[in-house]
């Protein structure tokens, strides 16, 4: 194989579905209030790098251990820092203004996002040569760069490393979530 290859839309569906399901979920789990959700509070508070290495964090946890959720999770925060950037708004250059996050913008512009990442790959190829290790490069990149500078498509090759990876190592789709496994709600 030459090290690159058009993204496979075996399972992209049941993907999306698994990363919707995690921001849905997790918009109960982390609500703050109706107009941020701790990923905004934080973000805020300590700045894009806090939010840049907790997905790193599941890189490095992926490289460990090759836990679908991990996967799942940077996928899910790649739709979140689209968002943030405000790509749903101009679409070419995504706003300088950081946007919120709320479960109900995330529910309005799924779809949206959805569609960019297909359009994006239908003539893009992903690079298959060490893929975790280009989209923790990616990421640390990032660190080095005002948020407001970090494009659209370095957003959705993230995204798409992170359902490559998943439709190639992933053995049972769908079945390492982390998701509504909780006792008694509160």
């Amino acid at each position: 194989m030459d090290g690159e290859a058009n993204m496979q839309q075996s399972n992209l569906e049941l993907f999306f579905e698994l990363v919707e399901n995690q921001f849905q979920y997790g918009g109960q789990k982390y609500a703050q209030t109706e107009t941020k959700e701790a990923t905004d509070v934080l973000f805020d508070d300590f700045g894009k790098n806090w939010l840049i290495g907790t997905i790193a964090k599941y890189c490095k946890r992926y490289s460990n251990l090759a836990r679908e959720r991990d996967l799942l999770k940077i996928a899910c925060y790649m739709f979140i820092i689209w968002l943030k950037r405000g790509f749903h708004i101009s679409p070419d250059w995504g706003t300088y203004e950081t946007i919120n996050t709320t479960v109900e913008t995330k529910s309005k512009y799924f779809d949206l996002f959805k569609e960019r990442v297909k359009d994006y790959y239908k003539d893009s190829i992903i690079n298959i040569t060490n893929p975790l290790e280009n989209l923790y490069n990616t990421l640390l990149s990032w660190s080095n760069k005002e948020f407001n500078l970090i494009p659209e498509n370095d957003v959705i090759d993230v995204f798409g490393l992170s359902y490559y990876i998943w439709n190639k190592e992933t053995k049972n789709k769908g079945t390492d979530k982390d998701t509504y496994n909780e006792g008694k709600e509160k």
